[in-house]
């Protein structure tokens, strides 16, 4: 319905009834739930247009894929470096999702998709998110209940604010066994042209793999790896201290 109402606007219930093989009444139950979204909006006459939700997600849409597009070597650079997984990770609202993955070539390793929703208060990419989250996000997220995932998950809203404050200032954060059992995510900030940050860059795996010498290399390869990308969206000099 979306993708006849953005091909053709200013079709009626009727019309787009026979575009898409369906009953009007059925037509109508879709465009009144995007209306409601903000999807869709009908003028006087009753016509379907775009609404504003759909160019929020256009735009949405249009910027992941710049971002990808644009992180790919650097993914391919860290995935050889390491062999673990590499992820980049956006928030969406008050959750993050995955836009792209590097596998590890390693039998034994993550589960790891794009497409996948996690929280934003457990895993390395998602807590560096929410440590650079506008105050209003965090302040929603610590008004409901913070889910346990593993007897390391953080569900105490100061404790996780204090968390967030170290991330912050360490410019990464290596998250242990917090979203999955016996599982690693070294993650760092990946900033805009403007300060702001867009997404986050991490390195993952199971736990066995890692000690402390490779925590050092993981964690050195994530904080390059996040600056060289973000020197590619355009951040200039004067912010590299964020890192």
């Amino acid at each position: 319905m979306l993708e006849l109402v953005g091909q053709v606007p200013e079709l009626k219930i009727p019309q787009l009834a026979a575009q898409a093989g369906m009953t009007k009444s059925k037509v109508y139950r879709i465009l009144q739930t995007l209306v409601h979204l903000g999807y869709v909006r009908l003028d006087d006459d009753h016509a379907a247009h775009l609404g504003s939700a759909a160019l929020i997600l256009g735009q949405q849409a249009q910027e992941q894929h710049s971002l990808t597009q644009t992180a790919r070597p650097v993914l391919d650079e860290l995935a050889q470096q390491t062999g673990e997984n590499v992820h980049l990770v956006v928030r969406e609202g008050h959750h993050s999702l995955v836009i792209d993955v590097r596998t590890s070539p390693h039998p034994v390793r993550m589960f790891a998709r794009v497409g996948r929703i996690g929280p934003l208060h457990a895993g390395g990419s998602s807590k560096v998110l929410l440590a650079y989250a506008p105050s209003e996000v965090l302040a929603a997220l610590l008004r409901t209940p913070l889910e346990r995932f593993t007897a390391r998950t953080i569900t105490e809203p100061a404790t996780l604010e204090q968390e967030l404050r170290q991330i912050r200032e360490d410019g990464a954060h290596v998250a242990i066994s917090d979203l999955e059992e016996e599982t690693f995510s070294i993650a760092a900030p990946i900033f805009d042209f403007q300060g702001q940050v867009v997404a986050s860059l991490s390195v993952a795996g199971p736990l066995m793999r890692l000690n402390a010498e490779k925590q050092r290399q993981y964690l050195d390869g994530v904080q390059e790896a996040s600056r060289q990308l973000s020197m590619k969206l355009g951040m200039t000099s004067d912010r590299q201290d964020r890192f």
